[in-house]
């Protein structure tokens, strides 16, 4: 009876197991009190429970509990019970979804779903600190969150395996739907654990997680108050377009357009010289991204080798300069993806994003012929890119990636527009998500290398056209970050977006300019202003690594 306890009597778990599913008395005295339940029995009755799939709100198998722990409290964390499980497939061929839910003893009320990276695969446990947190600051489930999260569907050594997608149902999951799967069973958790449901729900996410975050509010926005989610890919089928046509730029014709480290590093200090100072000073930093992309014909024809032919490190070719603009340019499509979308947005690789040096060990690899498939030699966005046509579209393995063309796809538009409605999170539509009051905080990098900071411009810009400036600031805060890039850059930025949310959708104080910390190595612990967008921050003088010393310009 006890592993079917959740899907027969409700969510009021720990009091019906202990009196045996909510019997009533035999006469008419009163019953006798409740006793206390120790945390150690609250916790140990949620193990081998199994939840019916008619509770989740996607389709499923249900859910079981494979295992309930309390543990104890410690240095970074009080006492919480730590549960997992899995969530079983209809189609059973697919594989599980793994789950952790942990459950604080001492709850603040709260719950926080984190969102995943890459091609996921591994658990997402719900125990470590968010990303871009202060340094010294609590986890959120130190906090007394709810804190869960989930492996999207699959499990994999390495996030970026994309080999799960040739299965439909794990690249539904991987999609969006494990994300309503999960939170729904830890929902169910929640409630058999404290008898009540949460008052605030969040979601936090970075990168694949970004878009998750924004996909929840989208598909299912009646479970969350706010989201915070940082670079993300939302436009996730022109992204995985954009890494073939950086491939094809990169391979096609012999490996002509290949930029190795040094031309990159060149390109880089290049763009540096001319625009880092468009801000007021000379920082490291290219805060005045618009004003330095004004500058890219001119930075790229003093790189040019003479008369366009490959000269060694010392310049570019005609070749390698059209693969910068490639990467450079937008993505136009001539079909339409989910939501109507028609473009990607291309990279500040002219403005500030680092693609190699010292900031970053993501580059255009050590060869410029890539393998078969793309390999640890190769450049990193190929890889992602090679994974997603061999298993996203054609579903063969041993596909040439380089002979797919996404701008004339043949008979795999058809499978790349279908893989777009399932995964993309570019829908403007928000409007439940506002009507119930939900509050929003995007920050991207500048100079991100792996999702195009435009991409998130380009979203909310589509928010201000469908709803109006006014509607759209009462809702979403937007922030880009300069010198920011994929979790990489000159400026790797510490901010309490967490916080900022809690006190926007709780207490109704609205952020407007934040401060943020950098913890680079060199430059710890220097200050600036987290503008909002469209303003940058430029120098007024001053101490250069204080905030105070910027003020945030149009």
């Amino acid at each position: 009876m006890m592993r079917n306890t959740l899907a027969a009597c409700g969510t009021s778990l720990v009091v019906a197991a202990l009196a045996g599913c909510g019997g009533s008395s035999s006469n008419n005295d009163s019953p006798p009190p409740t006793p206390p339940v120790s945390s150690a029995a609250a916790c140990s009755v949620l193990g081998g429970i199994k939840i019916a799939a008619a509770s989740i709100g996607t389709p499923s198998n249900g859910a079981t509990v494979a295992s309930a722990t309390l543990v104890a409290a410690s240095s970074t964390s009080g006492e919480y019970c730590q549960v997992n499980g899995t969530i079983a497939p209809v189609d059973t061929t697919a594989p599980n979804i793994n789950f952790e839910v942990n459950l604080p003893t001492a709850w603040n009320k709260k719950a926080l779903q984190y969102g995943g990276g890459g091609f996921d695969g591994t658990l997402i446990t719900g125990l470590a600190a968010l990303d871009m947190a202060p340094a010294g600051s609590s986890t959120p489930l130190a906090r007394g969150y709810v804190t869960f999260g989930d492996d999207s569907g699959h499990q994999s050594k390495s996030i970026t395996d994309g080999s799960f997608a040739a299965n439909d149902e794990a690249l539904a999951n991987y999609g969006g739907l494990t994300l309503k799967k999960t939170h729904d069973v830890a929902m169910l958790l929640l409630k058999a654990r404290y008898g009540a449901a949460p008052t605030k729900t969040y979601f936090f996410g970075s990168s694949t997680g970004g878009r998750d975050g924004l996909t929840v509010i989208q598909r299912w926005p009646a479970d969350y108050d706010g989201i915070v989610v940082n670079r993300p890919a939302l436009n996730y089928t022109g992204l995985r377009l954009s890494n073939v046509v950086l491939g094809r730029a990169l391979y096609l014709n012999g490996g002509a357009g290949w930029l190795d480290v040094n031309k990159t590093v060149l390109l880089e200090n290049a763009v540096t010289k001319a625009c880092d100072t468009l801000d007021g000073v000379a920082d490291g930093i290219i805060s005045n991204v618009a004003a330095c992309k004004l500058q890219a014909p001119a930075v790229l024809a003093a790189l040019r080798c003479p008369a366009g032919k490959d000269a060694g490190d010392t310049c570019l070719s005609d070749a390698q300069i059209a693969t910068v603009n490639t990467i450079a340019a937008p993505l136009q499509l001539p079909y339409p993806l989910a939501n109507g979308v028609t473009q990607y947005a291309g990279y500040n690789i002219l403005a500030g994003s680092v693609f190699a040096g010292q900031y970053t060990t993501r580059n255009f690899g050590t060869s410029p012929i890539p393998a078969n498939p793309a390999g640890k030699n190769d450049a990193n966005q190929w890889v992602t890119g090679d994974q997603w046509v061999k298993y996203f579209i054609t579903r063969i393995p041993t596909f040439n990636s380089l002979t797919f063309d996404p701008l004339n796809p043949g008979t795999y538009q058809a499978q790349v527009q279908q893989v777009s409605a399932e995964s993309d999170a570019t829908n403007p539509d928000l409007s439940a998500f506002i009507a119930k009051g939900g509050k929003a905080i995007i920050t991207h990098g500048l100079a991100d290398e792996i999702v195009s900071t435009d991409s998130s411009v380009d979203y909310y810009n589509a928010l201000v056209q469908k709803f109006g400036q006014t509607s759209v600031d009462s809702f979403v805060r937007f922030y880009l970050m300069p010198g920011v890039g994929h979790g990489t850059g000159p400026f790797l930025p510490q901010v309490d977006s967490l916080g900022a949310l809690e006190q926007w959708v709780e207490n109704g104080t609205t952020p407007e300019t934040l401060t943020v910390t950098d913890s680079t190595a060199a430059t710890a612990g220097r200050t600036r202003p987290l503008c909002r967008y469209p303003t940058w921050p430029k120098y007024a003088g001053g101490d250069v690594n204080s905030a105070t010393s910027f003020t945030c310009s149009q």
